[in-house]
């Protein structure tokens, strides 16, 4: 089956908008990336899509309550890419609006969301405590879509996971969009520890107003195919984006994290920081764009991915950028690749510690710089327990 017909078949199923159908003219003429598209080249997700996933497939309720973060804030629920009120608690301080979709735009997989997302939820921060976000899927495709309003002035944290038993294969094409207030702050979490049957296409995009922050962190550990696409637009004078990402791979899992983030005013600040780790036969992909505008004088960029193959038959591909009109700035960009450094290995064991545990504690701290960001104590834990479980 070719891209085209992926779409073709989906159409039948059309059910939307007047957006909606803007969308859908808007991805009819653009498609899906094929094999020879420049952003896709190492993941060729629409291929595999069509081999793997049937989109006609009625997805079913598998909510565990299990899976619930125990902290205070508000929880949401998504059922195959619906929000379930049933198994949700909102507080009464968030504003919470369940919308038709609103707009249609961007990369493709994007607009395949705004076409077949079933609602648009809608967040007004103004709110301190966290909102956990967690997508039940089971077999099919879904399209969670969620838009995120930072007042001026707030500071607002999402986490997100996703849940999928090992028996279902499922594609999810989720879209959440942040607009960060002036001197707000925000702050997405992603945990993505998905089944060997889970493929993902997950886009975030911000806009960030004057004095304002946002900071993204995601994690991924296992996944047929994930693809990762961040935006973060500085929009205004002193405003800062911040990328924290670790994946840590093994088995067949590919996961592919493609980010931009665009300098538009002057003085604002950018740091973006990935590491892999990556064993056995998985795939790693990092594509990491920066660009700073002619009239963002004085602005400071930096981008670092650097990362750990402890396979022959891992396999990497980064390539981090810079496109810069301005000229009085501070920006710079690197990658490494590499195995554990012996010296320390041999250093730690003529200490009494065995070969597994000096490995694991190598690891442990490669990777513990990616984390500083994340506030939330359980979400903490819990990505330590999945990285000292990755490295047992």
């Amino acid at each position: 089956m070719s891209a085209p017909a992926i779409l073709e078949n989906l159409e039948n199923t059309f059910k939307g908008n007047e957006v909606q159908k803007k969308a859908l003219d808007m991805l009819n003429e653009v498609g899906l990336p094929h094999r020879k598209s420049e952003a896709y080249k190492f993941t060729p997700i629409t291929s595999t899509l069509e081999k793997n996933i049937d989109f006609s497939a009625q997805g079913k309720n598998i909510f565990n309550s299990s899976f619930l973060y125990e902290e205070e804030g508000s929880h949401l629920v998504f059922i195959n890419g619906e929000l379930s009120m049933e198994h949700s608690n909102v507080s009464d301080q968030l504003e919470l609006e369940v919308a038709e979709v609103s707009e249609g735009k961007h990369d493709p997989f994007s607009l395949l969301n705004a076409t077949y997302a079933k609602e648009e939820i809608r967040i007004n921060s103004g709110y301190e405590s966290p909102v956990f976000i967690y997508h039940f899927n089971s077999n099919g495709f879904s399209n969670p879509r969620i838009k995120v309003y930072v007042k001026d002035g707030h500071t607002f944290r999402i986490i997100e996971k996703l849940i999928t038993p090992n028996d279902c294969k499922t594609f999810t094409n989720s879209y959440i969009e942040f607009t960060v207030g002036e001197n707000a702050f925000g702050y997405h979490t992603k945990v993505q520890n998905y089944n060997d049957h889970t493929f993902s296409h997950e886009t975030v995009f911000a806009h960030v107003a004057r004095n304002g922050q946002f900071f993204n962190n995601t994690f991924s550990f296992d996944g047929a195919m994930v693809r990762n696409n961040l935006t973060i637009n500085l929009e205004d004078e002193n405003c800062e984006g911040h990328m924290y990402g670790l994946f840590l791979l093994d088995k067949k899992s590919h996961v592919d994290n493609n980010t931009s983030v665009d300098h538009l005013k002057p003085n604002s600040f950018s740091n973006e920081l990935y590491k892999g780790i990556l064993d056995e036969k998985s795939t790693g992909v990092f594509n990491g764009k920066i660009y700073v505008r002619q009239d963002a004088q004085k602005t400071n960029a930096f981008q670092s991915n650097n990362n750990i193959l402890l396979s022959e038959d891992a396999t990497l591909h980064t390539k981090p950028q810079l496109e810069i009109w301005a000229d009085d700035v501070k920006c710079s960009h690197g990658c490494t690749s590499g195995q554990l450094d012996e010296d320390a290995i041999f250093y730690l064991r003529a200490r009494g510690i065995n070969e597994k545990n000096a490995k694991a504690m190598l690891l442990n701290a490669f990777a513990a710089e990616t984390m500083r960001q994340v506030k939330v104590v359980s979400v903490k834990d819990e990505i330590q327990e999945l990285i000292d479980k990755k490295l047992a």
